[in-house]
This record gives structure tokens, sequence and C-alpha cells, in this order.
């Protein structure tokens, strides 16, 4: 048996085994490409209406307030979005507590709770094959070898597409789709190989990501090969009782922060027991997907002085990889074109499996007639 051969009933077989569970996922990522959005525009929808004109966000010092009964053993952190009516979400660790309010300081409930959850659902079965949102061991097992295949037949379908000859007129028909086929079989057989190998980088990276969710040996992988040194940050310190009046309310630090960072998206910040000289912000000034637009300013709380910028580019190389690997996936580190495109490819995805099984199908058939006869 030659290569050739060889890796066309490895495409074939590998690629029957797991059509399903490949089609599942590339199915639901489709239904999850403009996630982001769907819920953002979603919890637009659930903000308060804006009382007034001219109405005005309550100081953040009002919000602490308000988020101190909450204060638990995990440290308490409050967000915020760049909208006059955006609610102020008070959270413990990854953990929402509460959304406040922007104008009176009342609980609301979750804005778009509903969409949330069934999009939470989604990408639980799109992750764990899971219909309750609940993780599942197995689902996540069975989904990363299923994404392993999909990568295995990626390669192998690279190879399978290069023409026996290598001529330009070869190469022309592999690139270029006809108006019109002999047979079914034959536009399948184009489809299968014109479109996957437009898209074949994109489901490399795709599933080479993807990995790194369903298994751990990725991550620990990349964790021996690349620095984990992190930059060192300036420690904050409790202030005397001499110091304390001296410290500016949070709302004068925040305005120091939005002057420096003028087209942010979202904010957050820690809110600690005990009044300290360093207050530290994140800010947010891409979509959320987008690691290399995220920062922290480190400002003194007593004069507003900004002691320290962390860009994207100071975190470890471990975390900076790490931050694009979790992004890519999704496309969402390019912003809506990159998600438009990892859409475009799961979409295409799909219609890989259906050409592929449709060829597997008559190829069976023929071959029962010729063994009937």
């Amino acid at each position: 048996m030659n290569s050739r051969k060889f890796f066309f009933w490895f495409h074939l077989i590998i690629g029957c085994s797991t059509a399903v569970f490949i089609f599942l996922m590339s199915i639901t990522g489709v239904a999850l490409t403009y996630e982001r959005q769907i819920i953002q525009s979603a919890q637009r929808s659930d903000y308060p209406v804006i009382p007034s004109e001219n109405a005005i966000r309550l100081p953040l010092d009002d919000i602490i307030e308000i988020a101190k009964p909450y204060q638990g053993e995990k440290t308490l952190s409050i967000s915020f979005a760049n909208e006059i009516n955006a609610p102020f979400v008070i959270k413990a660790g990854r953990k929402t507590l509460a959304y406040i309010n922007p104008f009176t300081g009342d609980i609301l409930s979750e804005p778009a709770s509903e969409t949330k959850l069934l999009l939470a659902k989604l990408r639980a079965f799109h992750r764990w094959l899971t219909l309750d949102g609940k993780f599942s061991d197995t689902g996540r097992w069975v989904n990363g070898i299923a994404n392993v295949c999909f990568l295995l037949l990626t390669l192998s379908g690279l190879y399978l597409w290069l023409p026996a000859k290598f001529k330009k007129r070869a190469f022309k028909q592999k690139l270029t789709l006809s108006k019109s086929h002999q047979s079914s079989h034959a536009r399948d057989y184009q489809w299968h190989n014109t479109f996957g190998f437009y898209m074949a980088p994109l489901l490399i990276v795709i599933t080479a990501t993807a990995m790194f969710f369903s298994f751990k040996w990725p991550s620990e992988t990349l964790k021996s090969l690349v620095s984990l040194e992190q930059q060192t940050q300036p420690k904050a310190q409790i202030l005397s009782a001499a110091e304390q009046p001296l410290q500016l309310s949070m709302q004068a630090l925040f305005s120091k922060v939005a002057s420096t960072s003028i087209n942010w998206q979202s904010i957050s910040f820690s809110i600690a027991k005990q009044p300290q000289h360093l207050q530290k912000f994140y800010v947010d000034m891409g979509n959320g997907g987008e690691p290399q637009k995220k920062s922290a300013l480190i400002i003194n709380t007593i004069n507003a002085n900004v002691i320290e910028l962390q860009t994207f580019e100071d975190n470890s190389t471990y975390r900076k990889v790490r931050s694009y690997i979790r992004f890519l996936h999704t496309g969402e580190v390019f912003g809506v074109v990159g998600q438009t495109i990892a859409g475009l490819a799961s979409l295409l995805a799909c219609l890989l499996v259906y050409t592929g099984i449709a060829m597997s199908w008559r190829r069976w058939q023929k071959s029962r007639k010729s063994v009937e006869y």
C-alpha cells in the first residue's frame, strides 16, 4: 500500500467515525459565532431607563457602600461598561453577586438572563455535549478526541489535495469551483477538495486551540516551552490613620483613569478591606475578547498619580500565548471580522462533513453492488 492510499483510507475511516461529533461541534460553533454581541444586545434592552436627559450616574463611592454588605472571604470587585445606563456589577471572584442601578442604587434583576442561559447551555453542548449546561468530563474527552481527529483529517486532507502531477492546470482545477458538474458525486468531490483547502489553515487553528480546552497536557507542554516570569508589581500598603483623611475618593481616581484611557469600553477594580495607598484599575479598550487591548493602571490614592501602566505586553509569555489561544479559537482576537471568519470556517466544516459522508456512502453502495454481481 503506497502512502497516498494509506492516507486516503486513514482520512475516510477517521472521518466517518467522528463525523457526527465534528458536525455537532461545527454547527454549534456557527450558532455561537456572535455570542458576545448577542448577549450585549440583550443586556442593553434590559438596562434601566435613563430618568432624564441630564441624568448622572451615582459616584463610585456610593456603589462601594452598597457593595460592602456582600463582603465575604473572596475580594469584592466592581465592573461597569462605558454606557450611561449600564449597571454596576458586583462580583466575588468570578461569581456575580448583584447588578446595581447606576442612577438609584437599587438592586436589579440580571440583564438578559434568559439569553445568557440559552447560550450557556449551547456553549456547554459545544464543549461537553451536555444539554443542562453542566460540566461533563466524558463529553469533554469525547469532543477532545474528535478535535484531534478533525486536526488529523485536515492535515491528511491537505496531503490528499495535492495533485498527482504538479502542473498548473491540475492546481487550477483544485483551486476553482465549476459552474456545472457531471454528477452529484463530482460536485461533492470538488466542494470537499476546494473548500477544504481554503478552510484548512483556519480549521487547523480552531482545532489546535480547542485542544487546550479539552486536555491539560497542551497547557503543561506550553508552560515547559515558554517563560512564566511575570513582571513584578508594586505592592499596596495600608494607609496610616493620619494618611486616611488624605485619600481621594474612588470617583476622583476613576476620573484619572478615564482621562488616561479615553477609549475605554469597560473598567473593573477590587474593593480593599482596608484603605491602601494604591488602587489598581483593569481597563478593557476592546470588545472583551481582544486581550491585546486590555491593560491595568495602578494609581496613587492620595495624589492620583499613575504609578504604573501595565499593558498586555507586560504579561508573561505563557499568559500572552494562552490569552491568544483562548480568543483565536473564536476569532474574537481580531474583532467582529475574526469572529465572522471563524463562523464561516465552522459553517464550511459542516459542508465538509456532509460531502465527505455523501461520497463515502456512494462508495459503500458501489462496493456492495460489485460484490453482488
